[in-house]
């Protein structure tokens, strides 16, 4: 199935795009290389990511989320604390990962725990992908 820059998505990872697409969960696909192959409706709405995020399979760090530090100041996250956020760290550690995420949206600061699994398809070794759900923490 081609994607974005002329890649292929993962066989492997065909049913998960059908399950999350469908999905009621505020939920994603990353292949990979961290490409959004799949969006749930209500992740896209949660999070505030256009309709075609899906199209465009942009990589999760820069898909148009603000990613904040939990200061006061709430100051942009810099590459290496990017890198601990629980869906990059699910494809990197190979493990499930969870980790606090706090956006910006429009100037209002949303704070959502997140669960990353990786996903595999034997033989092969390494994850082809991960799958994460985001939930809300606090006031909306």
């Amino acid at each position: 199935m081609p994607g974005a820059e002329g890649a292929h998505l993962h066989p492997g990872l065909v049913p998960w795009r059908a399950a999350v697409c469908a999905s009621t969960d505020a939920c994603m696909l990353l292949a990979a290389d961290t490409r959004i192959v799949a969006v749930a409706p209500a992740a896209r709405d949660l999070l505030g990511l256009p309709l075609e995020v899906e199209a465009a399979k942009p990589r999760f760090l820069r898909c148009g989320l603000d990613f904040l530090d939990f200061t006061a100041a709430a100051q942009p996250l810099r590459d290496a604390e990017l890198a601990r956020l629980a869906p990059v760290q699910a494809l990197q550690t190979d493990a499930l990962e969870r980790s606090l995420i706090r956006l910006d949206r429009g100037g209002v600061h949303r704070t959502f725990d997140v669960v990353a699994s990786p996903l595999h398809s034997p033989p092969q070794l390494d994850a082809i992908g991960a799958l994460a759900f985001f939930t809300p923490v606090g006031p909306g």
